[in-house]
This record gives structure tokens, sequence and C-alpha cells, in this order.
């Protein structure tokens, strides 16, 4: 679970509590610049703290230490190609109300975090497990996100997801 950037603080004097920033925020942002839908520049704009510190906590995930796009470019291609109302150039956005459109992606949202196995999330057997004659011997565990983050200990059924209310406002 991960803390909010954000946390509400009551000073003395005043009536409301007010929003204040985490002390150790640290928030890059990409700009990308486009010209005849080119891409002809790219800016790296801190919006909080300093690049040294967000190179450093990149680099402790494992990663390259340089910002980039790619996880969220991934992300709005899988919403897209997953929710057909979500697709460029049709006529199904124009004719749903955004109503049905909350529904559909909070549906998208379980499916993939707890139905939907990812091969990237996938753990090694130490022993490869043999089955029936006729198939592949296994040596992978599917997981799902839900079970990668500790929310769920199996993968789920499309009942089981259907039998979950979903979350009012």
């Amino acid at each position: 679970m991960t803390k909010s950037a954000l946390f509400w603080v009551e000073q003395e004097g005043q009536s409301k509590p007010q929003w204040q920033v985490v002390p150790d925020l640290v928030y890059g942002q990409v700009l990308k610049r486009y010209r005849r839908r080119r891409v002809v520049r790219v800016e790296y704009v801190m919006q909080w703290g300093v690049f040294a510190e967000l190179k450093a906590r990149l680099q402790a995930l494992s990663l390259s230490g340089r910002l980039n796009t790619a996880f969220v470019e991934r992300v709005n291609l899988t919403l897209r190609q997953s929710i057909s109302l979500l697709v460029r150039r049709t006529w199904g956005t124009a004719q749903t109300p955004s109503s049905l459109i909350k529904l559909h992606l909070a549906w998208w949202q379980g499916y993939y975090h707890f139905v939907r196995p990812h091969q990237s999330l996938r753990i090694a057997y130490e022993a490869s497990i043999p089955r029936q004659e006729g198939q592949l011997v296994r040596r992978y565990r599917s997981r799902t996100p839900a079970m990668a983050g500790g929310l769920a200990n199996h993968r789920w059924t499309v009942r089981e997801l259907l039998s979950c209310p979903l979350p009012v406002g």
C-alpha cells in the first residue's frame, strides 16, 4: 500500500485543515514537444524535489534512473485495446453515457488486477511439475497483479469478481 503524497494538517488559528505535501515527495515530469505529429524535443522537469534524488530512487527500484513514459503509455494502450468505448475512431463513445464508461472501466480494472494473469509476474517452480501425457510440463506459476501485491492468494474467477459490489461514488 502506498502512502498519499498529500495529507491534512490542522494548524492553530485556522478553522479548516489544509492540504500539505509529504516532505520526501519527489515528482518529475516528461514533457514532449511535437511538430507535425512527431516528437521534436523531450524535456525533463522536476515539479517537486531534485533530479539526483529522483535518479537514486529509480535506481533503487532497479530502473535506469531516467524518467520515461513507457509504463504510462503501455497502460493507456492496454486500456484502449481492452475497452471498446475507448478505441480511437469509433462511434461508440459518442453514443454512450459517461456513467456506463465508468462502470466499464471499473469492471476492466478488477478483471485486469484479479482475474487476468500477467506473464511478467509469473514465478518459476524449483522443479518442473509433470503433467498428464500429451501436456507440456509446468515450469511457471502464473500470477495476477493482486497476487503479486499480496491482495489475493489465488487467481479469481469472473464469477468471484462479479460477486463483489462496485464502490459507489
